[in-house]
């Protein structure tokens, strides 16, 4: 019989006006609480902190709102949250936002109690999905998730992305102890999202699926929420991107967002995701799902020579047809559909049509992480980051 684990501690809270639930699920945990978003100063987002500080005053939680993340999330910025959360002994965490914001507000709920953190440290202790470690203090703070995007999957995951814009390093942590303890998934929180945001965190919820589908921990239940979560946004995100305030769509793809990052905090991301964040480390600017969309085309076409049966099954949601036709058939089918998914979503672009140099391409190619990823060899994953960047070398 197969053997396979899986653990999913996060008690999700799913439907519009969710929100509104804020104030009585925080209390639950204490009457102090760290609010963490990015900046208050944009027009389209200060609406709605206004109306989470509402609701979380009149379940008499107080609060202290650190709206300073930023895009892959800068240690100082954790530290600096760290140093409010001591200050100010609160007793909750309540993220709104996208991966950023819930990513470093994970980070704070695990390294609170620390002094002068070891970051390089940090990413070498903590780098895998499947270890249970020990905590780094006494205890963790709660983490409450409210995303603004459907896409990351943060909200259901023990992953965390930390940065050092400075030494231009991006890297992904684990714990098993910053699963949030509540996932508030409503989605009108993703009515005023932008077209392109839109894309980009649905295809990087259409990735944690495909690729955690393609690993050898899959199992049946990581299988069936990553088949569900494809087919939803294959269908729904393209349309979706053409009507945009549809909230039957924006609905489906809170849903699948949210059963592609269960699928991926049990079976994990493959070669795209590390490459992606090699990517980031040296052009922060490129949003993370659009690293992902540069990455897909190359990667796919490696992937259809190495699973070919798992490629074939992802090639008949996007064409049913394909049903008649034999799996080593269908396959092949998979990076054309792919390609062409990307031009429908506006994602089809190689690193060099969105500036990266061949100055910081280089420095990416010598990133020391292409000589130690155990999905391929390095020969293989520099030639998908050559693939990915285009335009002559």
């Amino acid at each position: 019989m197969a053997e396979f684990s899986f653990y999913q501690p996060v008690r999700m809270e799913f439907g519009a006006g969710k929100l509104e639930s804020a104030g009585k699920i925080t209390s639950s945990f204490g009457d102090s609480c760290l609010l963490v978003t990015t900046t208050n100063s944009e027009d389209v987002l200060r609406p709605l902190y206004d109306r989470v500080k509402g609701i979380l005053e009149k379940a008499g939680v107080r609060y202290i709102h650190f709206d300073e993340v930023v895009p892959n999330p800068d240690v100082r910025g954790i530290e600096k949250a760290i140093g409010i959360v001591k200050r100010e002994r609160l007793q909750v965490i309540l993220a709104v936002g996208g991966g950023s914001s819930i990513d470093t507000a994970k980070a704070v709920s695990l390294f609170w109690e620390s002094e002068g953190i070891d970051w390089k440290k940090v990413i070498s202790e903590y780098s895998s999905p499947t270890e249970v470690y020990g905590l780094p203090g006494s205890s963790v703070l709660p983490v409450i998730a409210a995303p603004t995007t459907a896409g990351t999957g943060s909200e259901m995951t023990q992953a965390m992305i930390v940065s050092d814009h400075e030494k231009n390093m991006k890297e992904c942590v684990y714990h098993q102890a910053v699963f949030p303890k509540v996932a508030i998934i409503d989605p009108e929180l993703t009515r005023t999202l932008p077209p392109y945001p839109t894309a980009v965190t649905g295809f990087d919820a259409f990735t944690h699926s495909f690729e955690s589908y393609m690993r050898e921990l899959a199992s049946p239940y990581t299988s069936l929420l990553g088949t569900e979560a494809m087919k939803i946004i294959i269908e729904v995100l393209p349309k979706l991107l053409r009507e945009t305030s549809n909230m039957a769509y924006r609905e489906e793809m809170s849903r699948a967002a949210a059963f592609s990052g269960i699928s991926l905090s049990n079976a994990s991301a493959s070669i795209p995701h590390p490459l992606s964040e090699v990517i980031g480390g040296v052009v922060p600017g490129i949003a993370h799902g659009q690293c992902l969309a540069c990455l897909y085309p190359a990667y796919v076409r490696y992937q259809v020579t190495q699973e070919p049966e798992k490629c074939a099954r992802v090639a008949r949601l996007f064409d049913s047809s394909l049903m008649d036709v034999s799996d080593g058939e269908a396959a092949l089918a998979l990076p054309g559909q792919i390609e062409e998914f990307l031009k429908k979503t506006g994602l089809f672009h190689t690193l060099s049509e969105l500036g990266v140099t061949r100055e910081e391409f280089g420095e990416m190619k010598k990133n020391p992480v292409l000589q130690f990823l155990p999905f391929a060899s390095p020969e293989i994953l520099s030639g998908i980051l050559d693939e990915s960047y285009g335009g002559r070398l």
